[in-house]
C-alpha cells in the first residue's frame, strides 16, 4: 500500500520525485492529514500512515459517490440504484451487467433525434448523416 511504503520511505529518507512533488512530511503529502490530527490530536502520530493513506483513499471514493449521486439527482444512498449507471467500457458492462454508455438509453436518444418524440424544446431540424448511416448498417 501507497502510504505503507511512505512511511518507510520517508524513515529512509528516500521520497521518490513522484511523492516529495507534494511535500516531505506526512502534513504535506497526505491531504486528510490535518482532518485526522483535529480528530485524534497528539494520538495521530500512533496511526500508521497505511491507515491515513487508507483514510484519504476512501474519502476519495465518498466524494465521488456524493458527486455520482448529485448527477443522477440521488440525494440519499437509500435511492440510488443499478439503472442510475452506465459502464464506460464494453468490458465493464459485459462484467458488471450495467449497459454499455453507447447501448444505455439509446431508444429514448434515437426518439429525440428522429424528432418523433415529445421533447421541451421543439423546433425543425432535418435527420442528420449519421442516423440514416447508422440505420443503413441495419441497427434499428
Amino acid at each position: 500500500m501507497v502510504g505503507k511504503n511512505i512511511s518507510v520511505w520517508l524513515t529512509e529518507g528516500q521520497l521518490p520525485k513522484t511523492v516529495s512533488q507534494y511535500g516531505s512530511t506526512p502534513e504535506e503529502i497526505f491531504v486528510n492529514y490535518g482532518i485526522l490530527r483535529e480528530k485524534y490530536g497528539d494520538r495521530i502520530q500512533e496511526l500508521p500512515l497505511g491507515a491515513v493513506g487508507l483514510y484519504s483513499y476512501v474519502d476519495k471514493l465518498r466524494i465521488g459517490l456524493q458527486q455520482l449521486m448529485a448527477g443522477s439527482r440521488n440525494f440519499q444512498l437509500s435511492t440510488i440504484s443499478r439503472e442510475d449507471l452506465i459502464a464506460l467500457t464494453e468490458e465493464a458492462a459485459r462484467v458488471s451487467g450495467i449497459p454499455y454508455v453507447m447501448e444505455a438509453y439509446r431508444e429514448e436518444a434515437m426518439t429525440i433525434i428522429r424528432g418523433n418524440g415529445t421533447c421541451a424544446i421543439s423546433f425543425p431540424v432535418p435527420e442528420p448523416v449519421y442516423v440514416r448511416r447508422w440505420e443503413q448498417e441495419d441497427h434499428q
